[in-house]
């Protein structure tokens, strides 16, 4: 729990302020500007200290424009998905938007008190893909860089979009599939508990 905590909080910053940086060519560059584009509206709504429905309804734009939602949503619950009634799934899906979302806007106005994320080089990930990576870097010198590879991949019909961050060589995807089937397991596998459990844990942060 602590070490999702953490993890959490600087995936939340690593999503804020983007500096200039260098990359290796054309799908290199796009998605270094992909990222960016998504730090810079993050950074707006921030600053704006807009109320939390306003805050929510922009994360929610964000997280739809620039992740693979529904890829992101399957892996986290593994072969579960296979076991899922279509009804299951549909709701599984909307909880998950709903719950990345309140969980990172509220983590985002928590957390971000003026950091940089300096993007570094990009490097190709197949033929569709690319890694950028980044770090963070304080106003106090005195703090270490901590580093961020954002998976990047086009995506049939829906152009750029992430599949992965990861934060100092751990894999936030992972990491919440390990959650998630851990969740599960120690269920025996009861689909309609976790989607319950799901359910109250949006209501719960929406009502924060």
């Amino acid at each position: 729990m602590i070490r999702r905590a953490f993890l959490s909080g600087l995936f939340a910053v690593s999503l804020l302020a983007v500096a200039p940086g260098v990359s290796a060519g054309p799908l290199e560059d796009e998605s270094r500007g992909f990222v960016k584009g998504l730090a810079d509206r993050a950074i707006a709504v921030l600053k704006a200290d807009a109320p939390k429905a306003q805050r929510d309804k922009v994360f929610e734009d964000i997280l739809r424009d620039g992740f693979d939602t529904k890829a992101i949503a399957i892996f986290c619950v593994g072969g579960y998905w296979n076991k899922m009634t279509e009804q299951e799934r549909r709701e599984y899906l909307a909880l998950f938007e709903k719950l990345i979302v309140q969980t990172y806007s509220s983590r985002m106005a928590s957390v971000y008190n003026g950091q940089n994320l300096d993007i570094g080089p990009a490097r190709p990930d197949g033929k569709s893909g690319a890694w950028v990576s980044s770090q963070i870097v304080s106003a106090n010198a005195a703090d270490q860089p901590i580093r961020i590879d954002w998976r990047v991949r086009q995506v049939d019909g829906k152009g750029l979009k992430i599949i992965d961050v990861v934060v100092t060589n751990i894999s936030m995807v992972v990491t919440q599939r390990d959650d998630f089937v851990g969740i599960l397991q120690r269920n025996n596998g009861n689909i309609p508990e976790f989607v319950q459990l799901l359910r109250d844990k949006v209501a719960k942060l929406q009502s924060t």
